[in-house]
């Protein structure tokens, strides 16, 4: 089977360089066209379902492919974007002035610093193995997509590639691509990354 994975569009808070996590931003205008142009890749594949946070940001972004394959997202909360608490609306600015110790902590280690009322990664592990589960269900069509989220999708691949989800997180995804996983008798691949056409 295949699973194709996509970021949502360009939002409001992207373009301002804000925290957005759990938030809901609506695209701009450059997030719509990059969904279409992302509609018209997704298109080529033909994912029989295509799976959505229940976010407007990765909802909006799914609406072209939808229309053009007449698939109906399913959109779960298990695809939900990590939450990071506090900082979540703030740029980098306004954390260093609102949260001066916590932003120096956070200059040495962004993914093991503590965040007031951010997600626990045990939480945030569980929920991508959940969300890995149901990418994987035996009842899928061969292909299915994922729009989704930055961060989430980054820890996803790591979960799904075996690699050390301790370790680094090195995909950064960026919005309106296309990555495309497989996995064919146990085996599991990443074929391509960031794709744009």
């Amino acid at each position: 089977m295949r699973i194709l994975l996509a970021r949502h569009g360009e939002t409001t808070a992207n373009a301002e360089a804000r925290f957005q996590g759990i938030r809901d931003y609506p695209l701009t205008a450059r997030g719509r066209q990059q969904a279409e142009r992302l509609a018209a890749m997704l298109a080529y594949h033909r994912p029989g379902r295509i799976y959505t946070s229940d976010l407007t940001r990765s909802r909006e972004t799914a609406q072209p492919a939808a229309r053009l394959l007449a698939v109906e997202p399913i959109a779960l909360p298990v695809f939900r974007e990590f939450s990071w608490g506090v900082l979540e609306g703030l740029t980098r600015t306004e954390i260093k002035e609102r949260y001066p110790a916590l932003f120096s902590r956070l200059q040495t280690d962004w993914r093991r610093a503590v965040i007031p009322g951010q997600e626990p990664l045990p939480d945030f592990r569980r929920r991508l193995q959940a969300g890995l589960a149901v990418l994987l269900a035996p009842d899928n069509p061969s292909t299915v997509a994922l729009i989704g989220h930055g961060r989430y999708l980054n820890a996803l691949l790591v979960e799904f590639l075996g690699l050390d989800f301790a370790g680094p997180w090195p995909f950064s995804f960026l919005s309106g691509a296309l990555t495309i996983l497989e996995v064919e008798a146990g085996q599991r691949r990443l074929l391509c990354f960031n794709q744009q056409n």
